[in-house]
């Protein structure tokens, strides 16, 4: 493939690594004889094109001007637009962010190009990019193609390629992309006048440790439990969304579907029944303990070791032997 496109993220200052990955992505689909753009939209971005350059990209194109501090989709699209005007793509990479699912699709209705959003990686299939999902519990996987020569717009979820290490000796050519020019004389439709952003306590995603509690911790004081087990192994603490929805945690440590996404080196779920929403979450753990008193339970066709007992007096056990 002659051009894959990837634009980055960088939001409230921080960058997001799965740009990384879809960079590592775009690699794979260009080829050895392809190129590799890179795109930041944002404030004060300029100082993160140098690791664009060291991850993989060829070319990296930075539009970078103070009125985009906050993002809206107007001026991110424009910004895009012009790039591919500039250096058509046959794909288009986003992280599958609150951002990336919002331009993403945007973009590819501007172009009337194919848009996958949440794909779980890329490929290059019969001469032309394909993205793919995987769904019900890892049994399904749907592919997405598009037609004739349409690009393809893809959102990649965290995982869906290797993480690449920076090569130091790579330069890559930054180049910059003036705001004014890229709106050509066109205003902002939008503007954000107030922005309420909650404090960020809860880290599940590189956390080495999560302990969850499921419905079967029964009450505030199984979860209690839970964070003394979690606390003894340095960990974090996880949820089913039915210990959030009961209020015994707070919605930022839901794992699953329709939660966070997690690949801890130790997971231990405890009273966990295994619905298809939550093992999708947590399935890349490295090695996965369950408790829970059904034999039976979904969750241990998951789990490396299976605690058959009670939670309240199997992990008062753990504790002692850990202290």
């Amino acid at each position: 493939m002659s051009r894959v496109l990837v634009i980055a993220e960088v939001a409230d200052g921080v960058f997001n690594d799965i740009s990384l990955q879809c960079l590592a992505a775009a690699r794979a689909l260009a080829g050895p004889e392809g190129e590799v753009e890179a795109m930041l939209v944002g404030a004060s971005v300029r100082p993160h094109a140098a690791r664009l350059a060291a991850g993989g990209a060829d070319y990296v194109t930075v539009v970078d001007d103070a009125r985009l501090a906050t993002y809206t989709t107007e001026p991110w699209l424009a910004a895009a637009r012009a790039q591919l005007a500039a250096a058509p793509a046959a794909a288009v990479l986003l992280p599958a962010t609150t951002i990336g699912n919002d331009l993403g699709p945007a973009l590819a209705a501007s172009l009337g190009a194919a848009s996958v959003v949440d794909a779980d990686g890329v490929a290059i299939e019969d001469g032309r990019p394909v993205a793919w999902r995987v769904g019900f519990d890892r049994k399904v996987r749907t592919t997405w193609a598009p037609e004739g020569d349409r690009p393809l717009v893809a959102t990649l979820r965290d995982g869906a390629a290797p993480m690449p290490g920076p090569d130091a000796a790579r330069a890559g050519t930054i180049r910059t992309l003036a705001l004014d020019e890229v709106l050509a004389g066109g205003g902002f439709l939008t503007k954000v006048v107030r922005r309420d952003v909650a404090a960020r306590t809860v880290n599940l995603r590189d956390a080495d440790v999560i302990v969850a509690a499921g419905a079967g911790v029964g009450s505030p004081e199984g979860v209690d439990l839970v964070r003394r087990l979690a606390a003894a192994l340095g960990g974090e603490v996880g949820a089913t969304r039915a210990v959030v929805d009961a209020g015994w945690l707070s919605a930022d440590r839901q794992i699953g579907q329709t939660g966070a996404t997690v690949r801890p080196d130790l997971y231990i779920a405890c009273g966990i029944s295994g619905a298809i929403q939550h093992r999708v979450g947590m399935l890349d753990s490295r090695t996965v303990i369950a408790i829970n008193t059904d034999p039976n339970a979904p969750i241990f066709r998951s789990a490396h070791y299976r605690i058959v007992g009670d939670l309240k007096a199997v992990i008062p056990k753990l504790l002692k032997l850990l202290s």
